[in-house]
């Protein structure tokens, strides 16, 4: 049974003429018809609804129980943890956080350096390395 009405079929039951009741065969099709299509609706409403649910839980495009899921969890501007690199015997100095960056000035004997690490992302954004010049001191 496909579901649709054949032109062989039609012709030998004749037209319908208003008022007059539908055939036994011609019913059924009807109902196995307005089956489908509820069907349809049905599964096209949970669709719908599904992907309205992904989207509010923050799910788009980092797939379940990625990065969205765990941004959601947490407050804004959470970054997670963030490594910075510093050379071995270098000790940290102070930190200053100022307009969204974070200054971090971390040094050994030998030089100095101010790390710039973006606030809301955690990423390194750049480093300003201080050396002494010779006999600067001396003067």
């Amino acid at each position: 049974m496909s579901g649709t009405i054949s032109p062989e079929d039609d012709a030998h039951e004749g037209p319908v003429t208003k008022g007059e009741p539908l055939s036994e065969e011609r019913l059924r099709r009807l109902k196995f018809l307005m089956a489908i299509m509820s069907g349809f609706l049905v599964l096209t409403f949970m669709l719908v609804v599904a992907a309205f649910v992904w989207r509010i839980s923050g799910s788009g495009g980092s797939g379940a129980g990625g990065e969205g899921a765990a941004r959601a969890a947490h407050p804004a501007g959470w970054f997670g943890a963030s490594r910075v690199a510093v050379a071995p015997g270098e000790k940290l100095r102070s930190v200053t956080m100022e307009g969204g960056r974070i200054a971090i000035a971390a040094g050994s004997d030998n030089a100095e350096a101010v790390i710039i690490v973006d606030a809301k992302t955690g990423e390194e954004l750049g480093r300003i390395l201080l050396t002494p010049l010779s006999g600067f001191a001396a003067r």
